[in-house]
């Protein structure tokens, strides 16, 4: 799994990049990031996994990168082949959009 910088994320988001925010629902409804899917840590823990071909480019995002590496962790173990954190998650995007 690759770690991608805010600034990265962004031009990926901007260019329809498929997006995982492992938050919580109040957390994504306070502060949402654009076409992301809600993937949970205890829903990946159970064996549930995104409906996405495993060949496609996926980017993980939480509040401060860890929870959504090890979803992105998990994901590779489940065979997913472009998995990608947002290294810093939700505060670093904060600090590149101030």
């Amino acid at each position: 799994m690759d770690a991608v910088s805010a600034e990265v994320f962004m031009e990926a988001l901007a260019a329809g990049a498929r997006v995982f925010d492992t938050r919580t629902s109040v957390m994504m409804a306070r502060e949402p990031v654009a076409g992301a899917t809600q993937l949970l840590w205890e829903d990946v823990q159970e064996g549930k996994l995104p409906d996405v071909a495993k060949h496609e480019p996926v980017y993980v995002i939480c509040e401060r990168g860890q929870v959504s590496e090890l979803v992105g962790l998990y994901l590779e173990a489940a065979g997913f082949e472009q998995v990608f954190n947002v290294a810093g998650g939700m505060k670093a995007l904060r600090q590149v959009l101030q």
